[in-house]
């Protein structure tokens, strides 16, 4: 789903929020931690990303009953969907990350952009979200 994003406030920039998702088998889930960390590290750095928050759940394959891992990023980015592709994927550091992990995928990755909607009216984060850090 490829959004598109008002310009016509040029004092405001361009905000979205890319959310993917991953499903691997649960016992591959510590090693693709252990590939995404460097990847994580290198993202967080970029001026342009604004947020970045991992998820994981289970859930069981409707037809076989397996048990699935699911993980869910949400990061949000200064930028375009188009720059995103154009740009910030062809980062070098992405290439081990998806020769380590592409193959732990046991459905193919799925992955949405969505526009911010502007100001602050509609963004709520409490202290106690992160006092287990």
């Amino acid at each position: 789903m490829t959004t598109k994003q008002d310009t016509s406030d040029s004092t405001t920039p361009l905000s979205l929020s890319l959310h993917v998702k991953i499903t691997i088998a649960p016992s591959n889930l510590q090693p693709f931690l252990d590939a995404l960390r460097p990847v994580y590290e290198s993202v967080i750095s970029e001026p342009e990303n604004l947020f970045f928050e991992a998820y994981t759940s289970t859930t069981k394959d409707e037809q076989t009953g397996e048990e699935l891992q699911l993980i869910k990023f949400v990061e949000n980015w200064v930028g375009t969907p188009e720059w995103f592709m154009t740009v910030q994927m062809q980062k070098p550091y992405y290439k081990e990350y998806r020769e380590t992990t592409v193959p732990m995928f046991v459905r193919p990755r799925e992955h949405e952009f969505w526009s911010r909607l502007p100001g602050k009216e509609w963004v709520s984060v409490k202290p106690s979200m992160y006092s287990d850090l």
